[in-house]
């Protein structure tokens, strides 16, 4: 059972910022990872991490949330700002398994992008039999290229399957990310509310 109380101040506030903080930054990182080849690369599974990490802050958050709940007087603002705060977990949980898919597809399924063939030069060396016949091309790069690994299972995957599969990331993680963080704004800002309206005098004294 974790402590609701941390050198006097509740739990639930501190939490609240792992809360704000990490749920849209997974959502970013998210949106970026399935548009953007070399940030998936680059992260790899760090992506999936931070979205588990923001969505188990959320359960923690609300669990303090409740504690707090029964021992401040339940006005209808902080009321309401509990009951949307139950509302985060199926969006982070969301969050969180959009991102692992995208990470799995990449890792193990999408098919690798085509490599195009390297340009040939002619090297103009003439035949020493015939200085007007010209030696053969070669090509312009003739050092071994590293072919960019591709998936364990890439070969039952098609290239047109991988690309629908791939915009379909990108609109999910979209529309995903954007929802996850609005809600986050909503249930910050109907906190916010709980706490400071009626608190505070318009004009100083």
């Amino acid at each position: 059972m974790l402590p609701y109380e941390i050198n006097g101040l509740p739990l639930h506030i501190l939490l609240v910022h792992v809360v704000v903080i990490v749920v849209p930054l997974g959502a970013i990182m998210t949106f970026l990872g399935a548009v953007w080849p070399a940030f998936r690369r680059k992260l790899t599974f760090i992506t999936p991490l931070v979205t588990f990490v923001g969505l188990a802050s959320v359960p923690l958050a609300t669990n303090a949330g409740e504690w707090l709940l029964a021992r401040v007087n339940p006005t209808p603002l902080i009321t309401a700002h509990a009951a949307i705060g139950d509302t985060l977990v199926p969006w982070a949980f969301g969050q969180f398994v959009l991102a692992t898919a995208i990470w799995v597809w990449y890792r193990s399924f999408a098919a690798p992008p085509s490599q195009p063939e390297p340009p040939t030069r002619n090297l103009a060396v003439p035949d020493e039999r015939d200085p007007f016949v010209v030696a053969e091309t070669t090509p312009a790069d003739s050092s071994p290229r590293a072919a960019r690994p591709a998936g364990r299972f890439a070969g039952r995957v098609s290239r047109r399957a991988s690309l629908v599969v791939s915009v379909v990331f990108m609109v999910l993680a979209l529309a995903l990310g954007t929802a996850t963080t609005i809600r986050v704004v909503q249930i910050g800002e109907s906190g916010a509310a709980a706490i400071w309206t009626g608190s505070f005098s318009e004009t100083p004294k």
